[in-house]
């Protein structure tokens, strides 16, 4: 048992390891010993490490993989290094790892050819996405992309404020020639692309030639551009060295019989195809491994039954589909038949994932044992989730009766919990689930929840393994919404869960009143369901609404002693303490409560010094200047401000605005690193300090 446990105590994994910490301790410290202990014998060097290294002050190519034998130093020779350059290339390249981008080639390069060679030597990662400061973009164009031109495998653009579009166009005010940034692009293997503009997105896939990875997130712009995604498809399947592909974008995908089939993508993710373009993407998928995909139903979905179903859309897709082991399925409107027919395809899952917003015949579990068992063979890992918000009130739930279906033993691997709530009004919501949670965000009710779960049924059967499942059940699980209901049915708590990774609480206020509840209950209610542990580990908490229980916000913050990020309505700025660990803030001010605009300030530089990182959701652009102004000089630590308009015909002018804030920064004595960025359709600005 010795043995065993301490093969869990290694500092550099949060698992176990195959041997005991303390052996695995002693072999990393004789193999580092090879390093600075001189060994002529050649064979037992050979017999510890067959890996490439580079001697000291050894000559080396740039242009070429760097080899070398294994570096040698004496006692002696450690005892007299005293310089960063003396170090063993080994340790140089560990320190490297940790280094910057911008660090690398703005402190280290050019000083030495040994250090540049070892610069030259690493694969680099850059991210000129909205986390990076204006000013230090400019750096980066300046003075990185150039000289790491051949070495940059991973690259993060965003168009939140126009980035990733000035990139991928002539535009000559950028402090790197046009044919570089084609370059770059031609040799990344890794692009990642936030919210980039039609023209931008297509710009850019136009110049890569080696990529393996895309991800594109577009929620915002897509939802205003027609046909976003027409050809997409056609686009991302003609590339052939392209392995994996993450699409989330507002809509559906544009389908179209003209796409080609690709042999080179294994694992694709897509928020949003029709039904009935399922089976023939996956027919031109023939070497996808994983599959993570949000499915639409038609628009006749209700004329649709068993008897006039055409199943012929499935047939023949287990021929087409030999290495498709992992599928992560989510649906709308979809009968369970249809999803029947696609998955008897499917015989070589070994892992599947289903959620859907309806119950359908989801929820009745020999409906599931009967198809894993009859044509899932090779499955090991399933999750099941159904969650349905909108029950109608004449829609009849026997939880009793449904969870009572999922009690054979068939389940005793994927044990099943169903959580019901009814309010006073008849509003109905139903969550049913298997353990462990896949979800990482979830949402409840904080009061008069009915939850049931068939783990009780099998504790006797293996109390062992009922123990460790509740310590992982929610183990992904980072964040909590609760709503806060008028008419509560009872006050009935969420039974007490273990949630090691819980890091946002977040509420949902459907409240008139805020006298409804009482805020030490709920705090009392919440000290009950997490433990001390767990509530020190939130660090995030966003109130969405505008009434809540009284002094809510303040009570709660004092609950939680590690809370660094904060989004709130701006008429609940009412702090009675000063709060310095908070670092990030967004506050709104949509709302129709008004509140003076002296008291959000004062509350702001008062109880809030500490803030880095502000956010500010305005209706009127005038509104900005104020708020902006009175940061700028109370907030000595603010590095990042972002303000978005929200109502749809406001707009801010960029010249304007751009010329009140260069008056603003010389008579203020700002620095000149200071600039703001535009985004959207002048709906947006980032100012990075």
């Amino acid at each position: 048992m010795l043995t065993y446990a301490l093969c869990y105590t290694y500092a550099r994994c949060t698992r176990s390891v195959s041997i005991p910490a303390p052996v695995k301790y002693a072999d990393f410290l004789a193999l580092r010993g090879t390093y600075y202990i001189g060994n002529t014998d050649d064979s037992d060097t050979e017999s510890i490490s067959s890996e490439p290294f580079i001697a000291v002050g050894e000559e080396t190519d740039i242009n070429n993989t760097i080899t070398s034998q294994r570096i040698v130093l004496n006692i002696f020779m450690t005892n007299t290094i005293s310089k960063f350059e003396q170090l063993p290339n080994e340790l140089i390249l560990d320190i490297f790892a940790y280094c910057r981008p911008r660090d690398l080639f703005i402190s280290l390069f050019n000083i030495k050819q040994r250090l540049n060679t070892l610069i030259f030597s690493q694969s680099i990662n850059i991210d000129l996405g909205n986390a990076l400061p204006k000013y230090l973009l400019d750096v980066y164009y300046k003075s990185v992309l150039y000289n790491a031109r051949e070495q940059i495998h991973c690259l993060r653009l965003s168009d939140t404020y126009g980035r990733l579009n000035r990139f991928v166009i002539n535009d000559k005010q950028l402090e790197i020639a046009f044919e570089i940034r084609k370059y770059i692009l031609s040799r990344v293997k890794y692009l990642i692309l936030w919210d980039p503009i039609l023209s931008s997105l297509y710009e850019s896939l136009s110049y890569v030639n080696n990529l393996e990875y895309l991800h594109v997130t577009s929620i915002g712009t897509a939802r205003h551009t027609p046909n976003y995604s027409q050809g997409l498809l056609k686009i991302l399947f003609q590339m052939k060295t392209l392995k994996r592909v993450y699409l989330a974008l507002h809509d559906s995908i544009m389908f179209n019989t003209e796409i080609g089939v690709n042999t080179s993508i294994v694992s694709f993710t897509l928020n949003g195809c029709y039904m009935h373009h399922l089976a023939p993407l996956l027919r031109r998928l023939p070497n996808i491994q994983k599959l993570n995909i949000m499915c639409y139903n038609r628009p006749n979905l209700f004329s649709i039954n068993q008897d006039n179903f055409d199943y012929s859309l499935y047939d023949g897709l287990r021929d087409c589909l030999p290495h498709l082991t992992n599928l992560i399925l989510h649906v709308t409107h979809t009968p369970f038949f249809e999803i029947k027919a696609l998955l008897q395809q499917l015989s070589k899952l070994t892992k599947l994932a289903f959620s859907s917003l309806l119950i359908e015949d989801y929820a009745y579990g020999p409906n599931w044992e009967q198809l894993i068992s009859n044509f899932l063979p090779k499955l090991q890992k399933f999750s099941l989730f159904i969650n349905e918000a909108q029950i109608s009130p004449r829609t009849q739930i026997d939880i009793s009766r449904m969870i009572q279906s999922f009690s054979s033993t068939f389940w005793l691997r994927w044990p099943v919990v169903i959580e019901y709530y009814v309010d006073a009004l008849s509003k109905k919501h139903l969550m049913l689930y298997t353990l462990p949670s896949q979800k990482d965000s979830t949402r409840t009710y904080l009061y008069g929840v009915q939850a049931e779960t068939t783990r009780e049924t099998f504790q006797d059967d293996d109390l062992t393994s009922t123990k460790e499942g509740k310590n992982s059940d929610y183990k992904k699980v980072y964040e909590l919404h609760f709503t806060l209901q008028t008419n509560t049915p009872s006050n009935i708590l969420l039974p007490t869960r273990i949630y090691t990774n819980l890091k946002s609480l977040s509420f949902s206020s459907e409240l008139i009143d805020s006298e409804s509840y009482d805020a030490d209950n709920i705090l009392n209610d919440l000290q009950k369901m997490f433990s001390t542990s767990v509530l020190a580990n939130i660090k995030r908490i966003y109130l969405y609404n505008q009434i809540y229980p009284i002094n809510f916000l303040s009570k709660i913050l004092n609950l939680l002693p590690n809370v660094q990020s904060l989004r709130i309505d701006a008429s609940l700025l009412n702090l009675a303490t000063v709060l310095t660990r908070i670092t990030s803030l967004t506050i709104d001010f949509n709302s129709s409560t008004i509140k003076k605009t002296t008291d959000i300030l004062r509350q702001m530089s008062t109880c809030l010094p500490s803030i880095r990182y502000l956010y500010l959701e305005f209706k009127d652009a005038q509104d900005i200047y104020i708020y902006l102004i009175y940061g700028l000089r109370k907030l000595v630590h603010l590095l990042d401000i972002h303000i978005t308009i929200h109502e749809p015909n406001v707009r801010i002018d960029p010249d304007s605005f751009t010329s009140w804030f260069n008056d603003y920064k010389s008579l203020n004595g700002l620095n000149s690193k200071v600039q703001v960025e535009f985004g959207g359709e002048d709906n947006r600005l980032h100012i990075s300090l």
